[in-house]
């Protein structure tokens, strides 16, 4: 299995957070979910972090079967169309994104 996971470092406006979370779950992980090959999408929400650890506020998680597989979604079209949608809802994030690849066995 890998997992291709999304860090979004950095923050949100107190008073636009409950936006940006709704436009994340109704608009970007639907949206995701459509990514071929792909097997599921999950969403974190940081809870709590030790000291000093970096300002993550969200990871999203992508799984696939194989790393064909998710450089296939990533060279998708469906993907182009997808990037478009996470950049209207990321209007109010104010950070980095940055991606890191596992592989889970």
């Amino acid at each position: 299995m890998i997992i291709r996971s999304a860090y979004l470092e950095g923050d949100v406006p107190e008073s636009d957070r409950a936006e940006f979370g709704r436009r994340m779950t109704e608009s970007v992980m639907p949206a995701i979910r459509t990514y071929p090959g792909i097997r599921d999408v999950t969403l974190r929400r940081i809870a709590e972090r030790d000291e000093g650890a970096p300002p993550v506020y969200m990871i999203f998680d992508l799984y696939f079967d194989s790393l064909d597989d998710m450089r296939a979604a990533l060279a998708s079209e469906t993907r182009q169309l997808v990037r478009a949608k996470i950049g209207e809802a990321m209007t109010l994030f104010r950070g980095r994104v940055y991606h890191l690849v596992f592989a889970q066995d």
